[in-house]
């Protein structure tokens, strides 16, 4: 099995940041070994977390372009419909 330790930088961001939460509340309230494994990864997640933050951030794509919208025809008439009544 992989330590957690390794898998942290292959991890999103959004993973992460619910990682840190649940060992942050673990080293508050947790049993003393999850206070002690805890206390172990919150300095882990906090260098990736840095280190992510340092990254230079990629720049956003132009909007792409919409294609124009379709012109309105007016009503097509001479239908089956559209025939006389009586």
């Amino acid at each position: 099995m992989t330590p957690l330790a390794d898998m942290i930088p292959t991890m999103t961001d959004a993973d992460l940041t619910t990682l840190r939460a649940n060992a942050a509340r673990l080293v508050e309230h947790g049993a003393s070994t999850q206070v002690m494994a805890a206390s172990d990864i919150l300095p882990v997640i906090d260098d990736e977390l840095a280190r992510r933050a340092a990254l230079p951030k990629p720049a956003k794509a132009p909007p792409a372009k919409r294609a124009a919208p379709k012109k309105k025809l007016p009503p097509v008439t001479g239908h089956q419909t559209d025939l006389p009544t009586g």
